[in-house]
């Protein structure tokens, strides 16, 4: 024991540096911080009045906010209308964008300077707009039927698919669309965005659709009235023969006006006098065919008139006039003819898919069909030429043959009166279809080419459209508040953790 002793003495020197560590009651895990929760709620509990406000403060921010970005990133209000085209093509109602006459409707119309100027002309806005500023503004979308919709979809998966050679087959496919299409504008006009309120930018759409309407009726409706050819007849002045020739004239060219128009127009019955367009040809008609036919038989066959000599020398001129157009008439159809023999429709080579050969076809020519239209209006001129020169060589024959006799002047009287008679009484008829067909001109349902519906678009007001962006925001403001007032709680309890440390140094000193 004691040699063990002197052994461990002698391991000390004195000459050399020695250190000696202590350590008193060090703990286990050194690093771990307990924090009592009692005096974290205590001192919540303290300071509940700073952070109540505080609380308050960040809810306010959290509602405020996204009023603000509303505010600063709103999107311009746009409403739309859809627009229905109310029309017939020939016989049948229109169910695509075809035009009444028959050509394709050119919808660019909407935004032309002359719809535009009279959609604005007269109406009074908060704020001035430009026709040039309304125009960028409007957009128009058109609606495809539901096959042509399905094509253009395979086609969209065959471009996807890399399918060129299918796709190739189905790309030059005419897509059709259904008689409506959607028009839409959008506030804030011109480089400074002026924007105009919901209910006049509503106003103002409307207001384009009716003028597109006017333009409509205006370019395609048949508004004209028929010619008065009836107060052109000077029973007076002229030979009561020459009277009679524009009398029948003038009742022919009324009644295929009359026949020309569309069976909507010849049965529309009027709230006015009960009756039809149709309901007054035949009354027409029977004007023709009772009182002026009969007073041109009696007249002609009984040669009555005024002066004779003098009816001769018109009628004749009138034959030459008719005979010589005739002639002229008749070499244009044995020039048109030789050309029609001669020509050689054109030939043209079309390549086959999927197939090497090449067929030959043949197609005609717009001067061809030229010359064939020019060809039948040449025949028709020809036939009722052939007619009037035929029924003048017959007046002629009978003025000739009566050219000894004396008119009887009881016989003149009678005529000339039942003439009149004849006149105003045409003219009654003439002014009733004048009156009826004015009444459809102004009806709805002729004056409606395209119905629109009323201009619509979201109007959330200001709270409603922000509504549950506010909630969010504010239920965050208040999660960051009580955040920062537990971390206010928390903060205390480092202090008492330092104050322990600095406790326990100067114990183990």
């Amino acid at each position: 024991m004691d040699t063990l002793n002197n052994q461990d003495n002698q391991a000390l020197s004195i000459n050399k540096d020695s250190q000696i560590n202590l350590v008193v009651n060090r703990p286990i895990a050194e690093d771990v911080m307990e924090i009592d929760l009692a005096r974290v709620f205590h001192t919540m509990k303290k300071k509940r009045r700073v952070f109540a406000w505080l609380v308050l403060l960040c809810f306010t921010v959290g509602i405020c906010a996204p009023l603000l970005l509303y505010q600063l990133n709103k999107k311009p209000l746009t409403v739309s209308s859809v627009v229905t085209l109310k029309y017939q093509v020939g016989s049948s109602q229109v169910k695509d964008l075809t035009a009444p006459d028959g050509k394709q409707l050119d919808l660019n119309q909407i935004t032309s300077s002359y719809v535009l100027h009279s959609a604005l002309d007269g109406l009074a806005l908060s704020q001035p707009v430009a026709l040039t500023d309304l125009r960028d503004n409007i957009k128009i979308d058109r609606i495809l039927t539901d096959d042509s919709r399905r094509q253009q979809e395979v086609a969209s998966r065959m471009i996807d698919d890399k399918n060129s050679g299918a796709y190739t087959q189905v790309k030059n496919i005419d897509l059709t669309y259904i008689n409506s299409f959607v028009v839409s504008l959008t506030n804030g006009f011109g480089t400074k965005k002026t924007e105009l309120t919901n209910t006049e930018l509503r106003l103002v759409l409307d207001r384009v659709m009716a003028a597109y309407n006017d333009y409509l009726v205006t370019t395609y409706a048949d508004v004209k009235l028929p010619d008065d050819e009836f107060s052109a007849i000077d029973i007076n002045t002229l030979e009561i023969q020459e009277s009679l020739d524009q009398l029948r004239t003038a009742v022919q060219n009324l009644y295929d006006f009359c026949s020309g128009k569309s069976a909507a127009i010849r049965t529309y019955r009027s709230w006015r006098t009960g009756l039809s367009l149709q309901d007054l040809m035949a009354q027409l008609e029977t004007v023709r065919n009772v009182d002026v036919d009969y007073l041109y038989s009696y007249v002609y066959s009984n040669s009555i008139s005024r002066n004779r000599d003098a009816l001769i020398t018109t009628y004749q001129y009138q034959l030459r006039n008719a005979q010589t157009r005739l002639d002229s008439i008749n070499e244009n159809i044995v020039t048109n003819q030789q050309i029609l023999s001669t020509y050689k429709n054109d030939e043209i080579f079309v390549s086959m898919q999927e197939s090497d050969a090449a067929k030959t076809t043949k197609t005609t020519t717009d001067y061809y069909n030229r010359l064939i239209l020019e060809q039948a209006n040449n025949y028709d001129r020809v036939a009722k030429l052939e007619t009037q020169i035929s029924d003048l060589t017959d007046k002629l024959v009978r003025l000739n043959e009566s050219a000894n006799s004396v008119a009887d002047a009881a016989d003149l009287e009678a005529a000339a009166q039942e003439l009149s008679a004849t006149v105003d009484l045409c003219h009654k008829t003439y002014d009733q279809i004048c009156a009826q067909l004015t009444e459809i001109f102004d009806s709805p349902s002729f004056t409606t080419y395209a119905e629109h519906s009323a201009a619509q678009g979201k109007t959330a007001s200001f709270l409603s459209a922000n509504m549950k962006k506010m909630l969010i925001g504010g239920v965050a403001g208040a999660v960051v508040a009580c955040g920062f007032w537990f971390l206010a709680g928390v903060a205390p309890e480092f202090k008492y953790k330092g104050k322990e440390e600095v406790e326990g140094k100067e114990v183990a000193r």
